[in-house]
């Protein structure tokens, strides 16, 4: 069984005022559970303590939220329990998802996101991702641009192919985006804040360029067919 304790992090413990109410969502929410909150000092000695074959690869990482991204999957893999973001509410109790030994839910446009996870301690998928690491970063440490390095050596699409090559083995549940917040929200666990703490200008662009790809298309459809009556095209 998911044990019941709440793990979220910040660089220190001055969370911005934006996230301020999402954070006290969980424990509101869970008042009996356990709630534990870690600082970038605080995930520096974990990975010390309870990963050393990681240490180096995480002190070579040039980005902090590929530290915290991998970070993560160290404090389920050795407490167990559920590790969401700040910019995440809760909105119901999750209680019926621990009796599942691992839950990951899905997200856009593919693949399942490191950003709200369930997991009972030292759950393999969690071992397989963490042993994974050098190999992401041998192979997509220098990819540009940086939002997709950042997702490939740590992130989602990491996580994505871990569990491809893992399985959904019995006792995992993979969460539909209605319950990860992207739909009905009579169903949903959580809804989303404007986050991307991490966020650069690649990210910004990539992100707008999925929120009106479909007015984008649409545009250009609609030129198109202008320029080709007045004969331009």
């Amino acid at each position: 069984m998911i044990p019941r304790v709440i793990h979220q992090t910040w660089k220190d413990r001055n969370v911005p005022a934006r996230f301020l109410d999402a954070q006290r969502s969980w424990q509101e929410v869970h008042p009996d559970w356990e709630y534990r909150f870690w600082t970038d000092e605080d995930l520096d000695a974990l990975v010390r303590e309870r990963a050393p074959e990681l240490l180096p690869l995480y002190e070579r990482y040039p980005e902090a939220i590929q530290r915290v991204d991998a970070a993560r999957y160290v404090i389920l893999r050795e407490f167990g329990g559920v590790y969401a973001d700040l910019d995440l509410m809760c909105l119901r109790p999750i209680d019926s998802l621990l009796n599942h030994e691992m839950v990951l839910p899905r997200t856009t446009p593919f693949g399942v996101s490191n950003q709200f996870m369930l997991a009972v301690k030292g759950h393999s998928l969690l071992c397989h991702a963490i042993a994974s690491l050098p190999r992401a970063y041998a192979k997509w440490g220098r990819v540009w641009p940086r939002h997709l390095r950042v997702l490939t050596t740590a992130g989602p699409l990491f996580l994505t192919g871990r569990l491809r090559e893992h399985g959904v083995t019995d006792g995992m549940r993979i969460l539909s985006l209605d319950e990860h917040g992207h739909g009905d929200r009579e169903v949903a666990y959580v809804a989303h804040l404007r986050g991307n703490t991490w966020a650069a200008w690649d990210t910004h662009v990539i992100n707008f360029f999925h929120d009106h790809w479909k007015w984008l298309v649409a545009g250009g459809a609609v030129s198109a067919v202008l320029l080709r009556t007045l004969g331009l095209i």
